[in-house]
């Protein structure tokens, strides 16, 4: 079931991706003018989509916090510097959060190099459309699971963050990080098809 927090909440239930794009571009007016129960209602809808996010994509607690507390300050003190002509207010916040993500993972560790020829032999090798989450239902697995997914490149991650773990749409994810649908699509077959292979050599997945 998706997280109710990437619509605005349980409190608006069938809102619609463009009612609730509206409707954060209003929210984001009003914080520019200095209202601070559209902060916080910008607060309560993203922070945890935002927090999980940042935890996934670092792996850490401290990093996620930090990302979180960022992207909200920069909202606070640069509330005009959003641009409705190249997306919505949630893709400018994931953005933010993705640079500064980005960021501390290459501060702390070197992403780990793949073998992209090996990438293209392997791709094709997986049954279908294989989902290797469902078949991780141990909780001991866990810990094996979030280094596999830390492993993804960068891109790969991404979607397999958002649409595998968050539940999101390939247009939501779409206009999340700025691509088309059929890019998003790509990039997941991409990284379950990395994920499985990792997940194979681990045993994890038979």
């Amino acid at each position: 079931m998706k997280s109710a927090q990437w619509i605005v909440g349980a409190e608006a239930p069938g809102t619609t991706m463009a009612e609730l794009a509206r409707d954060d571009q209003e929210l984001l007016r009003q914080l520019s003018k200095g209202n601070e129960p559209a902060f916080k209602a910008l607060y309560e809808r993203y922070q945890g989509p935002i927090y999980r996010f940042a935890l996934h994509m670092s792996g850490n607690n401290a990093t996620a916090e930090e990302t979180t507390q960022e992207v909200f300050m920069q909202l606070i003190n640069n509330a005009r510097g959003y641009d409705a002509g190249k997306g919505t207010v949630a893709g400018y916040l994931f953005g933010i959060a993705r640079n500064i993500t980005r960021r501390a993972v290459q501060d702390s560790r070197c992403e780990l190099a793949l073998d992209e020829e090996e990438l293209e032999r392997d791709e094709f090798k997986t049954a279908g459309e294989l989902d290797v989450l469902t078949e991780l239902t141990n909780g001991e697995l866990l810990a094996t699971l979030r280094s596999a997914v830390l492993g993804l490149p960068q891109q790969y991650r991404e979607a397999v963050v958002l649409c595998d773990l968050e539940e999101l749409s390939y247009q939501e994810t779409a206009e999340l990080l700025g691509c088309s649908p059929g890019t998003v699509a790509s990039r997941l077959h991409r990284g379950r098809g990395i994920l499985k292979k990792k997940l194979s050599c681990q045993k994890c997945v038979r």
